[in-house]
């Protein structure tokens, strides 16, 4: 990785992210340079769409570690997301993290913004990263490192709040609006809402900022996520990665879910499947199984005594 002031990829380390994302050699393209903006916005959609398939979102650095430290130094997640050959991905600062670099190296004009995630009934402060790219005249939102309900494909950013289909039968919109806490009712954010079906109400995701933000905002908010043991990444094991589907096996057509001691499979909104553990090799066994995730004897030996181990 190149030691600019931006990280950049070079060819090989392309290819080998490439390789991570099983993203078939006909549609591997190391320049965007002189495409057309569909075809840049095509060839967008189709990266995000393979990301959100083969690297899962996932906090378990927080858990099977002995250190229990998050780093989104580029190399580091290179070498833990691409390089190490353990299925693993990350949580948003991670995930969207890479994918920056991997788009920028790509010749994408991009940069990162931060959001607030919304919980329950509050919205959270700075917690959550999303990375901005412009094509043409157009701005779009995208995210590979949301979860289950995260967009699935970029959003322009449209004022007019258009409906957008997300996983059959679930659908997406941006709304540009004030938040009700807000006390200067000039304040405007871009709000992402899900709705599971066409006969339930969109509902507040996550909002996020045009405002650029820069590696040190990044470092303070991987710190209080990471540490602070009154969030739900402290407290909770998530796991998360897209199922291909449909008549060509190239359709996003649900999740794989695991929280705690839960594991389910969603297909066009309805679980399909279920597994609960009873222990703690139970757990570790379905994310070798079911997600490719392998942790090592020190890594399922560092969960003794958290309140996330499964006790026999």
């Amino acid at each position: 990785m190149a030691s600019t002031q931006r990280p950049v990829l070079g060819k090989d380390q392309i290819t080998q992210y490439f390789e991570r994302i099983k993203l078939p050699e006909e549609h591997r393209k190391y320049r965007v340079a002189g495409m057309r903006p569909e075809e840049t916005l095509e060839y967008l959609a189709l990266l995000q769409k393979h990301h959100l398939v083969e690297v899962p979102f996932e906090n378990l650095t927080l858990h099977y570690s002995h250190h229990r430290q998050i780093s989104i130094h580029p190399e580091e997640l290179f070498k833990k997301i691409v390089e190490d050959d353990n299925g693993r991905g990350g949580y948003c600062m991670e995930n969207n993290g890479l994918f920056h670099i991997l788009l920028y190296s790509l010749g994408f004009n991009i940069y990162s913004a931060g959001g607030r995630v919304y919980e329950g009934s509050v919205w959270s402060g700075w917690a959550h990263m999303v990375n901005i790219v412009t094509i043409g005249e157009s701005r779009y939102h995208v995210d590979v490192g949301f979860g289950a309900n995260g967009p699935v494909r970029p959003l322009k950013l449209d004022r007019s709040g258009a409906i957008h289909k997300h996983m059959q039968p679930a659908a997406m919109r941006l709304q540009w609006r004030n938040l009700n806490e807000n006390t200067d009712q000039n304040q405007r954010l871009w709000v992402y809402e899900h709705r599971v079906d066409e006969k339930s109400d969109f509902v507040p995701t996550y909002c996020f900022t045009e405002l650029e933000f820069l590696p040190s905002d990044y470092a303070l908010m991987n710190y209080f996520t990471s540490t602070n043991q009154k969030t739900f990444f402290t407290q909770t094991i998530v796991g998360e990665k897209k199922i291909l589907g449909g008549e060509n096996n190239d359709e996003l057509v649900g999740s794989l879910i695991l929280e705690q001691k839960n594991l389910k499979w969603r297909i066009y909104g309805k679980k399909e499947r279920e597994i609960q553990f009873e222990t703690e090799q139970d757990r570790v066994s379905a994310l070798e199984e079911h997600f490719g995730i392998k942790l090592g004897q020190v890594e399922r030996d560092s969960i003794r005594g958290l309140t996330s181990e499964i006790k026999s």
